[in-house]
């Protein structure tokens, strides 16, 4: 019972570092850094014009900076210049490593390969757009063509709903 026991813990020993050496010899590791990783986690997706190719390992801050290390299937060739992108395909959905340009011939990234902030984008922030929306126009003001100039995000009047076309009577 006992040699049964310890057959079977070194079976399943040996398919874990097997696992994990398919893994390594079928994959190549990139780290690559961002200047923010909101809403990006372990396990989301690595694609190449939209195809999934890979997923995220790891992500960790890095003084001012973060660190993601990702892998793709070494099936998929990558320029050697490319950059890699945080998308965020809708507000519901989980954001995604994009990377580009999709190889078309010449040096391929390398297994190991480190993407700088240089080479890495990440997409604007709503909070970020509405507050540079409402800087430029306090900056641009009231004219005398225009007094009606208001935050982005603030309004004095209220919406209202007009009745439907050719009705003559409010609905209850």
């Amino acid at each position: 019972m006992i040699l049964i026991a310890v057959v079977l813990i070194l079976g399943i020993i040996a398919a874990v570092i097997g696992w994990n050496l398919y893994k390594k010899a079928t994959t190549n590791s990139v780290t690559a850094y961002f200047t923010q990783t909101l809403a990006l986690y372990e396990g989301d997706d690595v694609q190449i014009m939209g195809v999934r190719v890979g997923s995220i390992d790891s992500i960790v801050p890095d003084g001012d900076k973060m660190k993601v290390t990702f892998h793709y299937d070494d099936k998929y060739k990558v320029p050697a210049d490319a950059t890699a992108s945080i998308l965020n395909p809708s507000l519901v959905a989980s954001r995604t490593i994009q990377l580009a340009p999709p190889y078309t011939g010449g040096p391929v990234l390398e297994d190991g390969a480190v993407l700088g902030l240089d080479r890495t984008q990440v997409p604007v922030e709503y909070d970020d757009l509405r507050n540079s929306i409402n800087r430029l126009l306090t900056d641009l003001g009231p004219t005398p063509n225009n007094p009606r100039v208001r935050s982005a995000t603030s309004s004095s009047r209220r919406p209202t709903v007009s009745p439907a076309r050719g009705s003559s009577s409010t609905a209850h």
